[in-house]
């Protein structure tokens, strides 16, 4: 007996899909959603409109758009625009380059009361 995959609806045109990709915590705090629900169809379009506009999809992963390699090293490069030499087809093309900062902060103890022990302050 097959199993039934879980169906989803495409985020362009409502038709139902099976297809789903579910972003990163960090790529999904960007974007705002968990992930997104794209139909055959509307996948080749858009691939199509990429290919034509030479251009990626906003990715964790740096990839070429001409023979779309990974970058392995894009960790390297600098926030902003810069122009990369693909080290697979060594063709140049420009990537724009943003990261997410987190910040976690906490009292120093050596600021704490005198006689304080780890309870609440009131």
């Amino acid at each position: 007996m097959r199993e039934e995959s879980k169906m989803y609806t495409c985020d362009m045109c409502g038709k139902p899909t099976p297809n789903y990709r579910e972003y990163s915590p960090a790529l999904a705090a960007i974007v705002g959603v968990q992930g997104r629900s794209w139909c055959d169809e509307c996948r080749r379009e858009l691939r199509i409109v990429h290919e034509w506009e030479n251009e990626q999809e906003a990715d964790e992963r740096m990839i070429c758009p001409y023979c779309e390699g990974e970058i392995s090293d894009s960790w390297e490069y600098e926030e902003g625009e810069s122009e990369i030499v693909c080290p697979s087809c060594d063709r140049t093309f420009e990537a724009e380059i943003s990261s997410v900062r987190t910040y976690r902060t906490r009292r120093r103890i050596e600021d704490m009361p005198d006689g304080w022990d780890g309870g609440e302050l009131l």
